[in-house]
């Protein structure tokens, strides 16, 4: 009898660390699905403690398995895009997507591109 098992996928970190003396608010993009500034307004993000970074803080994304990286990244780039926190609560969205009002955008096209930075984005 021969037996044969499916090879497990990892779960890849992404960390998102904020070296800043601002709270910020992250976003990930997909090609797929459109960019930062095609979302309707950001009230979900303002209520989600998981995508807002305190100053100082890091926080670990495990949003990935490896399959599912490789996956996304041959359907287009993914993208995760930073705002400042006083902002988002004090600026109408449609300003911000007008006037691009971001603090880092930082844009992954391939896994060799998260390779390079280990996985890791920093702010600022």
């Amino acid at each position: 009898m021969l037996l044969t098992s499916c090879p497990q996928t990892e779960n890849i970190a992404i960390t998102i660390k904020n070296n800043s003396n601002e709270d910020i608010v992250w976003m990930l993009c997909l090609e797929r699905l459109g960019d930062w500034n095609e979302t309707n307004n950001i009230n979900s993000w303002l209520e989600n403690d998981m995508y807002i970074i305190k100053r100082g803080k890091t926080y670990i994304e495990f949003r990935f398995s490896s399959d599912a990286l490789k996956t996304n990244l041959e359907m287009g780039w993914i993208k995760y895009c930073l705002f400042n926190y006083d902002s988002l609560k004090t600026i109408p969205w449609e300003r911000i997507c007008a006037e691009r009002i971001i603090q880092k955008e930082v844009t992954f096209y391939t896994l060799e591109d998260f390779e390079r930075c280990n996985f890791e984005i920093t702010y600022p």
